[in-house]
């Protein structure tokens, strides 16, 4: 009996040790698992706050007016570039500031712009069938003493015929705008399309010697966006091309150098006709309205990217990427090569202080 009862207890004083011990590692595993880094509280805030992180910088950094915005916030941003076989077709008014749809079209050898658009929207025609007055009932008028039109731009170039002569190829980009005339001849070049017309035919880059790293760094920014020929040059010695361009021509400057020069010096005489939008005076930069009027008048830091051509259809258009001083030639650049989706969709830009202003001014 007594054998039986010292069994007994050696059994009982050897559970406790075992269920002793045991309490320790579930305790310690418990432990673990709540300062391991896959599940804690703060690593699951990190992965929710770091996607939301650059975009409030870039609130920031880039902030525009809420009526510059507000369209483009409520609707889904379009492709910037069509597939190898087709092109896009883009509707908008306002010079941009309001969506209207994007579509993108397989393409084939015999069909016309025209063409593509019937398949796409409801189109009403003029003159013969040969430019369009209305798309989706959106149709040309007189309003409030303003004559509204479809204005269209291939590859950020003014059409100089009307749809049915204009037969699109892979990678082209179609911009259709309803806006009021302006008071000039238009707008022959714009912006929006880009990396069009560059990426197709090139750019060649002028600089003085001031500005050649940052033409570099512009240069490396647009191969990145596609641009395959970027070519950089002394702008001192090649003023004379700009008088007749076999290629676009980008031009990197602050307004102090540009000025010097008798070509710009027109350039900006005839601001009301050459269809930037924009006047540089000692004052600062004036943004003009479509009616040629003022809107705004911008100062130090104040960088500009315009696109200005020679009329209808001049496929190598003068690009200006410039400041009032050294400070906008950076925010302009900077635009240009860190954020090109900036852009977009828009006739021209100015920026100071990391706001962006769309071009016409309104």
């Amino acid at each position: 009996m007594m054998r039986r009862r010292i069994a007994v207890g050696a059994l009982l004083l050897l559970l406790l040790v075992v269920a002793g011990c045991g309490t320790e590692p579930i305790s310690s595993n418990s432990e673990n698992q709540a300062t391991s880094p896959q599940i804690t509280g703060e690593e699951s805030m990190l992965l929710v706050l770091e996607p939301i992180a650059p975009e409030e910088a870039h609130e920031q950094e880039d902030s525009v007016t809420e009526s510059e915005i507000s369209t483009q916030s409520e609707e889904a941003e379009p492709v910037a570039t069509a597939s190898e076989d087709s092109c896009i077709l883009y509707l908008s008014r306002n010079f941009g500031r309001e969506i209207l749809d994007s579509q993108q079209v397989k393409v084939n050898s015999a069909g016309s712009l025209m063409d593509y658009m019937r398949g796409e929207w409801l189109v009403k025609t003029g003159y013969g069938g040969a430019f369009v007055q209305g798309i989706n009932g959106l149709e040309s008028t007189n309003s409030s003493g303003q004559r509204f039109d479809w204005f269209f731009y291939v590859n950020g170039v003014a059409a100089p015929v009307g749809a049915n002569q204009i037969n699109p190829s892979p990678g082209h980009i179609i911009w259709w705008d309803y806006h009021p005339w302006s008071n000039g001849p238009g707008q022959p070049a714009i912006i929006g399309c880009y990396p069009q017309p560059l990426k197709d035919s090139g750019v060649l880059i002028l600089a003085t010697q001031r500005w050649m790293e940052l033409a570099r760094q512009c240069r490396e920014a647009m191969g990145a966006s596609g641009i395959r020929s970027v070519e950089i040059a002394d702008l001192i010695q090649n003023i004379p091309l700009l008088e007749r361009p076999t290629t676009p021509v980008m031009v990197i400057g602050a307004w102090t150098e540009l000025e010097e020069y008798s070509y710009f010096q027109e350039w900006n005489e005839s601001y009301r006709r050459n269809g930037s939008s924009v006047h540089f005076t000692s004052n600062g930069v004036e943004l003009l309205a479509v009616d040629g009027k003022i809107k705004r008048v911008l100062g130090e830091g104040t960088g500009v990217i315009v696109a200005s051509g020679k009329g209808l259809g001049d496929n190598n258009p003068l690009w200006l990427v410039a400041g009032f001083d050294d400070q906008g030639v950076k925010e302009a650049a900077r635009i240009l090569c860190s954020h090109p989706e900036e852009l977009r969709w828009k006739y021209g830009l100015a920026v100071q202080g990391g706001q962006i202003i769309a071009l016409p001014a309104d």
